[in-house]
């Protein structure tokens, strides 16, 4: 059944009508909250410029665009470091994955979580081998059932087991 097909049916059309209306509802409202937020934060800006005279709404401006070439620095360093962690981590044998577990605070410290991140997995991986290689539990013991005629081979039905009713 499609989902055209689905929506035929009266009832299943006006519960995804519903549906769809509440979802677009949730949706408008928290985009004018985010509107109104951002307004209000547009009005506290003017506000506290308006009371700044020239040389300190320069530095103000100043300090702003030096926070925001900061924050954009900093976000272009934690991209090359993510790749570079990749490459490290690619060449190591190591699941790209772990890439999203590593400190991109700095050169340093990414290539320290790599180190560790690294040396956890192989542990953990040399634990579930070793773990494999020895066996494990032990299989469990048959219940009483497994073990009736079938495993006694005095019983005329351990040798034609076709005879059985169970079989």
């Amino acid at each position: 059944m499609s989902f055209d097909d689905f929506l035929k049916d009266p009832k299943n059309q006006a519960e995804f009508d519903r549906r769809v209306g509440k979802a677009l509802e949730t949706n408008r409202s928290k985009m004018q909250a985010d509107i109104e937020a951002k307004i209000q934060e547009a009005r506290t800006e003017a506000e506290k410029l308006a009371k700044m005279n020239a040389e300190q709404k320069a530095e103000y401006e100043k300090e702003k665009r030096e926070k925001e070439l900061a924050d954009r620095e900093a976000s272009i360093t934690k991209r090359e470091l993510a790749a570079t962690a990749k490459e490290q981590l690619a060449e190591k044998g190591l699941p790209l994955s772990l890439a999203d577990v590593l400190n991109y605070s700095s050169a340093e410290a990414c290539a320290a979580s790599i180190d560790a991140v690294g040396k956890a997995f192989q542990e953990a991986v040399e634990k579930a081998v070793e773990e494999r290689l020895s066996g494990g539990k032990p299989p469990k013991k048959a219940d009483d059932k497994a073990s009736d005629h079938r495993s006694d081979p005095q019983d005329p039905q351990y040798l034609c087991p076709s005879h059985s009713p169970e079989w």
